[in-house]
């Protein structure tokens, strides 16, 4: 285990103060992006507002000052990774992968035979990118994996082979066996990360004077003798928790992203190239700033002397390249510097992945698959990320989706899917060539959820720490993994706090909270718990609201072979509070008015209960009478708007696109007047409400017997509702899973203050609201919908689109907007896959064109 010296207590205490953006988060995505500090935000915003800077391409003073500190900041830059402008040209870049592309762009392979490029497999998608501008260059593209790398390195070449077998035919090795070699000015580049950012395994930094002294032997390729060799180390990953000591090992080439390693700003990086490399680029275009002369007739130009002033085309982010000094500052008053950094980093990723590599099942089958060949000892080969992959207690894969989905419930921010590492994701996940071809071909491209595909993980999960992280993140990590996803363990896991931490903390008190609520959940689990019919533990009753009476009225004369509608439900505002009606008109799109309003911040992003827990108070009334939609919150006198929709020619109607679940919908903006009244209501200025076009013309991207091979104009037409007309629940459904959730109790959740809400004290009724679906039924069998294909409601016909998905939203109480991890809990332990509750439906147009109306009490009938 980590000793004391590697942690660093002080940001322990300096992190509310330093960090308030995690007051109610644990963010666990440093290797996406570190966060910036309260303090140097603070020192950034006084220093651009007390100092005149103006543009480096001026000459007056204020642009003298800027270029005089552009050029201070290059120099202490390169004299943070322990070199100077005498080895290293530092070229300010839009960021790692801007980087890339240059040297991609500009590399010269020489003469002919001219040389190779070769890439380690477990490199970022940038690096794999290179490939395709250096393939008309290069005479070879070899990507080779670690052991083929190494063995090359060691000119080792029997039995190895590069994999190269889907590169264009004329970029393969030609021969299995080594021609004589030949003179040559040949110009071949290797490119490997000192850190992969999919699995924290840090490469030998000793290969970058290994290949330049000797080159790469690889097989099928002429030695050429008077090849020169040189190495691009994307140290990225490596520099955002690690010292790059450039005076110890010297790359050609080193790229690089600022927002790695202190949050801001963001869009800037940082190629290095070092003396011996200068010549080896070759640019063509060039832009204001990077010419010495040109003529605009002629063809004719001349560059810059200087390498950093040949490739900063235009005016440089001069104001963000001030702000890095700001950056470099926080990291060593606040962290202490790179090495203690990395010592503090992997303290804690130690922590988690010891602990997460214990968790067992029941049955004694482990929960975790962790990817990486390391086993956590060393700093030095190590970064501070744990990459995984959750199993069931038989063994199948859970998905990455559902692993986020559980995460979002705790407001822990991580990151899944393979990371923009295909190579890495190929490697751990055994993911062929054509494999990768069948899952597009299946419908996955990366950055989806489509997670599992014939049981088989397509990406992973990926839990990285930074300078600000503390044990407790890693603790309430484990905490939510080992509580959702372990099945049939006694007793439960606890992550106390490691000796060292206990003896080195200032109070050297032992932090007993893990162990004494470990003892409870143990203790709960030990009882023997009654069970009655309406899913109430020890014969409690529920108070039930009297606005429900008519729904439990109609639910009583329900039974397993008679199906009736109980409640309707819409909701005309997007994640606001429902309106429950008795009867109801049916429109193109789903209930009329449904999801036709919606609320977005300033920025234009739509609000939702994970952003704002509170706007399930916001409750709408559809006044079909006067015609108005009347907007009710708690404390707020009635806001009432027009039901009849501006005219979008009228010059008063503002009209905007805003995004829907990746649809763009065409909105008109309501006015300043509701802006006004949202904006108090919930102490939040710039709150907009906008609503759906009467035209617009957003589809279901959901498939049904009725509608494959529809044309676009028969595809069914959706409001703002996520991705059907309608969502059906069974009360029957919902009884079972109130007698599952008191089965599976969490004595955690009476225990966290943001936590407000037991198993038990969720009443049949509440429940039925937090999965917010718009037709519930009574009677028949439990989850007997999700195998439905069209039912009979009254006199319509309803067409079932499979079961819905589900999200942390259904742990939101729609009556108060406290939050509680059930009923997502339970039916992620009980159900698991994509948590389905309740099933997607639309509503089959009459053939008379007459209007269509759902109504409480409606007989529901299957049809076979």
């Amino acid at each position: 285990m980590a000793t004391p010296n590697l942690y660093n207590f002080s940001i322990e205490q300096r992190r509310q103060e330093e960090f308030p953006q995690l007051r109610n988060a644990v963010y666990v995505d440093h290797a996406g992006a570190t966060l910036c500090s309260k303090s140097q935000i603070d020192a950034v915003h006084q220093e651009l507002t007390s100092t005149l800077y103006g543009n480096p391409h001026s000459y007056n003073a204020s642009s003298k000052l800027a270029t005089d500190t552009v050029d201070q900041i290059r120099y202490r830059l390169l004299k943070f990774f322990n070199t100077s402008h005498e080895e290293y040209s530092l070229i300010f870049t839009a960021g790692c992968t801007a980087s890339l592309k240059i040297v991609a762009e500009c590399f010269s392979f020489g003469n002919e035979p001219s040389g190779v490029f070769c890439f380690l497999e477990d490199n970022h998608t940038s690096v794999q990118g290179m490939r395709e501008l250096v393939a008309e260059r290069s005479s070879g593209i070899f990507c080779l994996n670690e052991e083929e790398l190494t063995t090359a390195i060691s000119n080792q070449i029997s039995g190895t082979k590069a994999e190269n077998e889907n590169l264009p035919k004329d970029n393969k090795a030609s021969s299995p066996v080594d021609p004589p070699s030949v003179s040559s000015s040949a110009r071949s580049l290797l490119a490997y990360p000192a850190q992969s950012n999919f699995s924290g395994r840090k490469y030998p930094l000793d290969w970058v004077n290994r290949v330049q002294k000797s080159g790469l032997g690889l097989p099928g390729r002429r030695q050429l003798t008077s090849e020169k060799w040189f190495v691009l180390l994307d140290a990225a990953a490596f520099v955002s928790t690690s010292r790059l000591n450039l005076s110890e090992v010297k790359p050609d080439f080193v790229t690089l992203s600022f927002y790695k390693m202190f949050g801001y700003p963001t869009g800037l990086g940082a190629l290095l190239v070092h003396k011996r490399a200068s010549n080896t680029l070759s640019k063509k275009y060039f832009g204001g700033g990077t010419v010495a002369m040109s003529a605009a007739k002629d063809r004719f130009h001349v560059f810059r002397d200087t390498l950093h002033e040949r490739f900063e085309d235009g005016t440089l982010p001069f104001l963000s390249i001030i702000s890095l000094r700001l950056g470099l500052d926080a990291l060593n008053k606040l962290a202490g510097g790179m090495d203690r950094i990395s010592q503090h980093v992997f303290a804690v990723a130690q922590y988690f992945h010891h602990h997460l590599q214990s968790l067992k099942h029941g049955n004694g089958h482990p929960l975790a698959q962790i990817y990486g060949d390391v086993q956590f000892n060393d700093p030095r080969e190590q970064g501070g990320l744990v990459t995984f992959n959750l199993r069931r207690a038989d063994g199948k894969f859970i998905g990455f989706a559902e692993v986020d989905k559980f995460a979002q419930l705790h407001d822990v921010h991580l990151r899944t899917g393979c990371f923009c590492n295909i190579g890495a994701c190929q490697i751990y996940l055994n993911l062929s060539s054509k494999l990768i071809r069948d899952n597009f071909a299946a419908g996955h491209v990366c950055g989806d959820n489509m997670d599992l595909i014939n049981g088989l993980p397509t990406g992973a999960v990926r839990i990285s720490f930074g300078y600000m992280s503390t044990i407790s993140d890693a603790r309430v990590c484990l905490r939510f993994i080992a509580d959702t996803f372990l099945e049939q363990v006694t007793p439960v896991p606890i992550f106390p706090d490691p000796e060292w931490y206990r003896s080195a903390s200032e109070d050297g008190k032992s932090d007993l909270t893990e162990v004494k609520k470990a003892e409870k959940v143990t203790k709960a689990l030990e009882k023997n718990v009654t069970v009655t019919e309406n899913g109430v533990t020890n014969g409690e009753n529920k108070d039930v609201n009297t606005a429900d009476v008519s729904a439990a009225s109609v639910s009583k004369t329900c039974s397993e072979t008679v199906r009736k509608v109980t409640d309707i439900f819409l909701y005309p505002i997007k994640s606001c509070g429902a309106f429950r009606v008795s009867e109801w008109a049916m429109s193109s799109k789903g209930l009329l008015y449904d999801r036709e309003w919606v609320l977005v911040s300033d920025t234009g992003v739509t609000i939702g209960q994970k952003r704002e827990p509170r706007i399930c108070l916001l409750s709408p009334f559809i006044d079909l009478e006067r015609r108005k939609l009347v907007l009710s919150f708690p404390g707020a006198s009635p806001f009432e708007l027009p039901l009849d929709q501006e005219d979008e020619d009228d010059a008063t109607a503002s009209l905007c696109t805003n995004k829907v679940c990746g649809d763009r919908v065409n909105t008109v903006d309501c006015g300043e007047a509701v802006s006004d009244w949202l904006s108090n209501n919930f102490e939040t200025s710039g709150i907009r409400m906008l609503r759906q076009q009467s035209d617009d013309t957003r589809q279901s991207k959901l498939k049904d017997k009725e509608n494959i091979g529809s044309t676009e104009l028969d595809k069914p037409k959706l409001s703002m509702a996520n991705e059907s007309q309608l969502v059906l629940l069974s009360r029957a459904s919902v009884r079972e899973l109130q007698k599952k959730m008191v089965e599976i109790i969490d004595v955690n959740d009476t225990e966290d203050t943001n936590v407000s809400t037991a198993p038990a004290d969720i009443s049949e009724d509440k429940l039925v609201l937090r999965f917010r679906g718009n037709l519930v039924i009574d009677g028949g069998k439990s989850f007997e919908e999700e195998e439905w294909s069209s039912i009979q409601v009254g006199q319509n016909t309803v067409v079932c689109q499979g079961a819905c998905s589900r999200c942390q939203m259904i742990c939101m109480d729609q009556e108060t907007g406290q939050k509680s991890r059930e009923p997502l809990r339970t039916l992620g332990v009980w159900r698991g896959k994509k948590v389905p509750f309740g099933v997607h439906a639309r509503m089959l147009p009459p053939t008379d064109g007459s209007r269509q109306f759902l109504r409480v009490g409606d007989i529901v009938l299957v049809k076979q």
